[in-house]
C-alpha cells in the first residue's frame, strides 16, 4: 500500500519569490568591489553562463584549469590569442556530464588577464593544467582547487558590498536574459 503524503508549500520557494536579474549597471557595481579573484568568477557566470560547480566542484577536486581557456596564451606575459576567448567545460564539470564550450568576451578577459598577473607576480608559476581559480592566503588549503562554497562566498561578497541583495546563482540568469535579448534582436 502507498500512502500519499501532501506537504503545505512543497513547490514554494521563498528564497527566490522576489529575486530579479541585476541590470548592467549593478552588475558593474558588483564587479567594482568584488576581489580580482570573484571577478573572475562573476565574468564566468554573468558573461559566459557558467554555473559555480564548473568553476571549483563541490569537494575542490576538479576545476577550470588555465588550458580550459583555450585562447590563453601563457609566457612572460599573459595574453589572449583571440577575444571572445572559448572556454571548454569539461565533461566531468558539466551538470548534463558532456563536454561544451562557452565564450568570454573582452570585460571578462580583461579580469582574468589581471587576476593572472596578480599572481604571477606573488611568485605563482602558471602552467595550463593550473586552476583558474586559486587559493589566497585566508585559507586552509585542502585541495587545488576552489570548492563551490568558496567560489559563491566570493561572489556574495560582492554582491553584498554592493548593497545588493541577491544569489550568486542570478548571474546565470543575468547571462540567460542576454541571450533572450540578443536572440530577439537578431
Amino acid at each position: 500500500m502507498q500512502l500519499t503524503v501532501n506537504i503545505s508549500g512543497e513547490n514554494e520557494t521563498p528564497t527566490i519569490v522576489n529575486e530579479r536579474v541585476p541590470n548592467k549597471e549593478e552588475l558593474s557595481r558588483i564587479l567594482r568591489k568584488a576581489t580580482s579573484r570573484a571577478k573572475v568568477s562573476i565574468s564566468l557566470m554573468a558573461f559566459s553562463g557558467l554555473r559555480p560547480e564548473s568553476l571549483g566542484r563541490y569537494e575542490g577536486t576538479d576545476g577550470l584549469r588555465l588550458g580550459d581557456i583555450k585562447e590563453l596564451h601563457i609566457s612572460d606575459d599573459i595574453t589572449f590569442d583571440r577575444i571572445p576567448a572559448m572556454v571548454v567545460v569539461k565533461q566531468k564539470l558539466s551538470k548534463a556530464r558532456h563536454q561544451y564550450f562557452t565564450f568570454i568576451g573582452r570585460e571578462g578577459a580583461t579580469y582574468i588577464k589581471e587576476y593572472l598577473d596578480e599572481r604571477k607576480k606573488n611568485g605563482e608559476e602558471l602552467t595550463y593544467d593550473s586552476p583558474l581559480l586559486q587559493f589566497d592566503s585566508r585559507g586552509i588549503r585542502k585541495n587545488d582547487f576552489l570548492r563551490t562554497t568558496l567560489v559563491t562566498r566570493d561572489i556574495r561578497q560582492g554582491i553584498e558590498l554592493a548593497g545588493l541583495k541577491m544569489r550568486p546563482y542570478v548571474l546565470r540568469a543575468y547571462f540567460s536574459t542576454a541571450l533572450d535579448i540578443a536572440e530577439s534582436k537578431g
